[in-house]
């Protein structure tokens, strides 16, 4: 019997065997709860920046009797990481893109120190991720798309590298994993966002001051979707 979500079971299976996890905004601790009653991690964090969550975390993790392997700990983002945590794996699950790249910009690097591996679910905003991960040398190494409750999540996957990378643009707003796995997920999401993005520059041709730049940009995505789909 799993608590996991859809959504959270594609993170979870993303975190590799003995690792020792931060999972930031945990929602009831599900996610560290199930790593360490399966075994993959060694110890896990859960982090919460309000009280309310904080104390419904806690009492799962009491439920399942496993508060010598989970720390419940109030903060905010990183902040409840310490050095001797020794945390390899960070997941920020279920928050907006906007909100994980202020997290991750706000971490001190004593927080990421020990590092290796980050998994992010953005709910929207995914090209944002990737540019954080991009500029403070992280490989996408995994990604996954899943459909759940009328909504498409995405997952990234990424580890600590010292040579610098570089995504395209169309890899940095589609994924550069996804466009090679391209599964049916991402062929609709992709579709069904190429159907919006056609009708939208339409509407701004008829506009009365008509925004060319925008409609410029929106050419462009179009362009990268409709090579990707091919």
């Amino acid at each position: 019997m799993t608590l996991l979500s859809k959504r959270l079971q594609a993170v979870y299976q993303m975190v590799d065997n003995n690792s020792r996890v931060a999972d930031i905004g945990s929602d009831h601790a599900y996610l560290p709860v199930e790593l360490i009653e399966q075994k993959v991690a060694l110890y896990a964090i859960a982090g919460e920046v309000a009280k309310g969550p904080m104390s419904r975390s806690k009492e799962d993790v009491e439920k399942f009797g496993l508060s010598n392997k989970i720390d419940v700990r109030l903060g905010d983002g990183l902040a409840v990481i310490e050095a001797n945590d020794q945390i390899d794996t960070v997941v920020i699950a279920g928050m907006g893109g906007i909100l994980i790249q202020s997290i991750l910009t706000r971490a001190t690097v004593e927080q990421l120190s020990n590092v290796k591996t980050l998994i992010l679910q953005p709910n929207i905003g995914e090209p944002l991720v990737r540019h954080w991960l991009v500029e403070n040398n992280f490989q996408i190494v995994d990604e996954d798309i899943i459909a759940e409750d009328h909504h498409v999540y995405e997952i990234i996957k990424a580890n600590k590298v010292t040579e610098p990378i570089s995504l395209t643009e169309p890899e940095f707003l589609m994924g550069p994993v996804l466009m090679q796995k391209k599964t049916p997920t991402f062929v609709a999401k992709w579709q069904h966002k190429l159907d919006g993005y056609h009708k939208a520059t339409a509407n701004m041709l008829h506009a009365k001051k008509v925004d060319q730049l925008k409609i410029d940009a929106m050419n462009q995505s179009i362009k990268y979707i409709e090579e990707t789909l091919l």
